[in-house]
């Protein structure tokens, strides 16, 4: 797996429409908008991003994927219920080996993880661990907060 599909795997910003976008190795931010269904809350929820994306490759190999002025909303698709969030954090994204994602996460972030806890609010920073695939290896740590919002949008 390319090092640089990691975010794509974990950003909350993976649409049809933004994925390629997200997916540039390197380059100016690059505008997205679009809008896709989240599943791993336990029912759907529609989410609608609009706003810049970039990841940088650093000469260690490590990726830097940063967000200026992304903003996405939730809409639970039964109970009509949103939530919207401006989610302008940054993901460090290292590689201590082939089968293990190290990840930093500061300012305000929307991470989807495999989890059963759904979509991820986080606020400050926080690290955990994913494999390359961005299967959870190592729950949330860290001085900031992570917070499931999947009960916010509940029917």
């Amino acid at each position: 797996m390319k090092k640089w599909l990691v975010p794509t795997a974990v950003l909350a910003s993976i649409f049809a429409a933004a994925a390629p976008a997200v997916a540039a190795p390197s380059g100016p931010p690059i505008s997205v908008s679009g809008s896709g269904t989240f599943t791993n809350c336990g029912f759907d929820v529609t989410g609608t991003v609009t706003g810049k994306v970039k990841n940088i490759t650093t000469p260690s190999g490590d990726v830097i994927s940063t967000s200026p002025g992304l903003k996405i909303t939730l809409t639970g698709d039964e109970s009509g219920k949103s939530v919207s969030y401006v989610i302008t954090g940054v993901l460090f994204f290292s590689f201590p080996s082939d089968d293990v994602v190290e990840v930093k996460a500061t300012g305000l972030n929307l991470l989807q993880l495999p989890s059963p806890d759904g979509l991820i609010l986080t606020r400050g920073n926080v690290n955990f661990a994913v494999d390359p695939a961005g299967n959870e290896l190592r729950r949330f740590s860290g001085s900031g907060t992570a917070v499931n919002v999947c009960p916010l949008l509940a029917p």
